[in-house]
């Protein structure tokens, strides 16, 4: 004689929540994971055959000064080479992150001129070579970011006396912004991995780890205001 089980015991328990997507976070995960990685003070960032970074920045500001300024065509074409071919000597992992910010940077100021060039095609040259100028400077100063620590521009602003208070601020403000940066990533991570099923409510989790990052910003700029005053800070500031 088979024995009699409860209708109950013969269903199966196995939950599949239903599917969320999760789309949102990792959208938010992945920008703010990009903006990380550049503003993040990597060692090892520069090769050992490169120039200081006093001279790098000197050369980046005369680059964008001449480009500005110059009118001629060919004097611009023959910039906008140099610089491309100091981009093509980077790692190819590189070069696109160098070229999506240029290329959206002179994407804008195309569609700014253009109603200016629909009404008068006479200066669709003049507008193109101001294109040009946009998208050179912005890949100049993307070549500077990605080959210069960041530590190493606060000593060269120090060796061009700029006033240590600016580049304290400078430095501080970067610094912060990368440290609440990863806070926020650890905790969008965290609800991610807790999220199970459809989460009607993301909006409101996010918007309470944007206030818990906001009071521990508070927090954190509180307590390096104590050891400053602590450790009698003037404003001799000469970085890391």
């Amino acid at each position: 004689m088979q024995p009699m089980l409860p209708e109950w015991m013969k269903t199966s328990e196995e939950y599949v929540p239903p599917g969320d997507g999760g789309a949102f976070y990792y959208r938010t995960l992945r920008s703010l994971g990009g903006i990380m990685s550049r503003l993040r003070v990597e060692s090892g960032r520069e090769g050992r055959c490169s120039l200081p970074a006093w001279l790098k920045l000197l050369v980046l500001i005369l680059y964008i000064l001449l480009m500005s300024l110059a009118r001629d065509r060919l004097c611009i074409m023959g910039l906008a080479a140099a610089g491309l071919m100091v981009l093509a000597m980077m790692p190819a992992k590189d070069i696109w992150s160098v070229l999506r910010p240029a290329l959206l940077a002179g994407g804008l100021a195309a569609v700014l001129f253009a109603p200016a060039v629909i009404m008068d095609p006479g200066r669709l040259s003049n507008s193109l070579m101001v294109v040009v100028k946009v998208i050179m400077s912005v890949t100049a100063v993307g070549i500077f970011n990605r080959r210069t620590q960041w530590n190493h521009v606060t000593a060269a602003l120090r060796r061009f006396r700029v006033p240590g208070v600016v580049i304290f601020l400078i430095d501080i403000t970067f610094r912060f912004i990368v440290l609440l940066g990863n806070l926020m990533t650890e905790m969008l991570t965290a609800l991610q991995l807790r999220s199970v099923g459809r989460n009607r409510k993301k909006y409101d989790s996010v918007g309470g780890i944007m206030g818990t990052v906001f009071l521990r910003g508070s927090e954190m700029n509180r307590e390096m205001y104590e050891a400053m005053q602590c450790r009698g800070f003037t404003d001799d500031y000469k970085g890391l």
